[in-house]
């Protein structure tokens, strides 16, 4: 063989390989990601409350610091989201939650909130969370309407 054809080769067999690896290291890093679900559980009783359901789907724990209850005023790209419950400063605790576990926000007695259509005023309701080392993220918790 002459050194175009080995050159040749070994740069087809280097852009391989190397297409290769990037396309697992990609797929890892997917894998990895850090997934969160949320879910709800409504009640107009006081006593028992409503129930907002954070679950953590990836394999790595997650330490929630912080979260607010908004309102969603307008569509994209004028959305407006305004804030009408968040825990006080002396409720503030780290939250740690576990991997493939979820961690439930109750809102009952003096916390409870009328969740209805015409409570809400038609408008959706999104939870704001801030977890340590992560750009808060909000997530739709109920249509609204």
């Amino acid at each position: 063989m002459n050194s175009q054809v080995l050159s040749l080769i070994l740069a087809v067999w280097g852009a391989v390989l190397s297409t290769a690896l990037g396309a697992i290291k990609i797929g890892e890093v997917w894998r990895d990601r850090h997934r969160i679900d949320i879910g709800y559980s409504f009640c107009s009783d006081e006593q028992r409350g409503n129930t907002i359901t954070i679950r953590n789907l990836s394999g790595r724990p997650l330490i929630l610091s912080y979260w607010e209850l908004q309102l969603r005023h307008g569509r994209w790209p004028c959305a407006r989201y305004n804030t009408f419950q968040s825990p006080e400063l002396d409720e503030l605790v780290d939250s740690r939650i576990e991997p493939y576990s979820s961690y439930p926000l109750v809102f009952s007695e003096a916390d409870h909130f009328d969740w209805d259509k015409g409570a809400l005023i038609g408008r959706p309701l999104y939870i704001r969370l801030h977890f340590a080392g992560r750009r808060p993220t909000r997530l739709f918790v109920y249509p609204g309407s």
